[in-house]
């Protein structure tokens, strides 16, 4: 039996030998290998980002996905962006990326398509009713194939020699650091790259872009040497960070405002999508523009499943995930989305400080995280939610999309269950800086009475 607590709402993830053992592969593989031979196509992509436990994982997978009679494509080291493309690509509808994503280097996890579509909530969450595998007297085929030339071809060509400006890319020691090299060779310009060697223990900093400590490392290169911007990276490269001249991260939504502008300028009829933690700036700039943006609950493959059913040009997440459909294949590939910010950025008379200056108009908490044991968390979140009905009921309109969303003139905040970790996140936008810090302390006073670990918060709260 798999440990239910690894099955989470859009992948499986866990820390390897303790939450995720091996014996839990195996089990995967067989739930799987049903699921697989019950559609027309008996193949499936295996891919693995560069972590310490991923050759193990994928070995396992492998071997038995043999057994059972299905051909595996070992497309091998490779971030998560190009899986997808390989999906795409070799016509391989079923595929399983291994990786734990942003996630510190014990954790590890599979993102999985079963017939071309994402694999996610019931269906992982009920992986333990399904009956295992039968061996197979034929077994499968073992393959070879690497995706990363076609998608140089496909993808970094639409980019060649885009860029004038002086950029530092910082893969942070991910998969992605090997498609870093054919990135700057083909948009030209002046590039420096920071931790390029694939390491899974991360060394320089946790994979994860969009929080301030981990990018110190490129924002004192910035500085120091006076580039036009910084780029980088999560630990399987499908989320970015985006980071001025001043050396200054700008929030995901931000950027996800700008490429919305930028595609509006191109495509009239548009229509966007942006998660439940994003600025409400993004949300009523984009309404006053005339382009229809929609909200939707936190997730990469609860986004994809939106952008389909809503027939979405564009979308993204606070934490970094950009999905392209207009023009592309409607997966979040942070390689495109940071090309697409340097063809913008290249294409503007202005800085990024400055293109991004006029959305400067809150004071905001990034995304925090208040930590709490995975089985309580459902408990606690809806004791939570009971409490903030009645406190803010007559001061702001309430949304239960993801969590709870508590909207007012003034300000809003969220929280909501994370559907990778265990905590709840917490956000907060204020449009009166002088009540913000006002605001998080009375919200601080409401969360300190449940199980939770708030230090996150309250340490961000000594800092303003």
């Amino acid at each position: 039996m798999i440990n239910q607590e690894i099955l989470r709402e859009y992948d499986i993830r866990g820390i390897f030998q303790k939450s995720l053992t091996l014996k839990d592969v195996e089990y995967i593989s067989f739930k799987l290998a049903t699921i697989i031979k019950e559609t027309q196509s008996h193949q499936i992509i295996i891919g693995h980002d560069g972590r310490n436990s991923s050759l193990e994982i994928k070995n396992t997978l492998i071997e038995n996905f043999l057994r059972f009679g299905i051909d595996v494509y070992d497309i091998s080291l490779t971030p998560t962006p190009i899986s997808y493309f390989a999906n795409k690509y070799f016509k391989i509808p079923n595929l399983i990326m291994i990786t734990g994503s942003h996630n510190p280097k014990e954790y590890n996890g599979l993102k999985i398509i079963i017939d071309e579509k994402p694999f996610f909530g019931d269906r992982i969450k009920t992986l333990n009713q399904i009956s295992n595998c039968k061996e197979s007297q034929s077994p499968g085929n073992l393959y070879f194939k690497s995706p990363i030339e076609p998608y140089s071809i496909e993808i970094l060509d639409r980019f060649r020699d885009i860029n004038k400006l002086k950029i530092v890319w910082d893969p942070g020691n991910g998969a992605i650091a090997p498609v870093i090299h054919r990135i700057v060779d083909t948009i030209g310009g002046y590039n420096i790259i920071l931790n390029r060697s694939i390491d899974g223990t991360f060394p320089n900093h946790h994979p994860d872009p969009t929080i301030k400590k981990n990018i110190f490392q490129i924002s004192e290169y910035i500085k120091n040497h006076s580039f036009d911007l910084g780029i980088s990276f999560d630990g399987d490269g499908d989320r970015v960070g985006i980071i001025d001249e001043n050396g200054e991260l700008i929030y995901s939504d931000i950027i996800l405002l700008l490429l919305v502008l930028d595609l509006y300028k191109e495509k009239k009829d548009i229509t966007a999508i942006a998660d439940v933690k994003c600025s409400k700036i993004l949300f009523d700039t984009l309404k006053s523009k005339g382009i229809n943006i929609l909200m939707s609950k936190t997730g990469h493959s609860l986004i994809k499943e939106m952008i389909t059913s809503k027939n979405a040009d564009i979308a993204g997440e606070m934490s970094g995930h950009i999905f392209y459909k207009y023009q592309y294949y409607g997966y979040d590939d942070a390689i495109f989305a940071s090309l697409k910010i340097v063809n913008l950025l290249n294409k503007s008379i202005e800085k990024l400080s400055e293109i991004t200056k006029p959305y400067m108009k809150s004071a905001s908490t990034p995304e925090i995280k208040l930590h709490c044991h995975e089985n309580d968390k459902s408990e606690i979140l809806s004791n939570v939610i009971d409490e903030i009905r009645v406190t803010y009921a007559n001061q702001a309109e309430i949304k239960d999309i993801d969590g709870v969303r508590v909207e007012s003139k003034d300000f809003w905040f969220l929280i909501r269950a994370s559907n990778t970790q265990n905590c709840l996140v917490f956000r907060l936008e204020h449009f009166d800086f002088a009540n913000f810090k006002i605001e998080i302390s009375q919200l601080i006073e409401l969360l300190k009475n449940y199980k939770l670990d708030i230090s996150e918060l309250t340490d961000f709260n000594n800092t303003i």
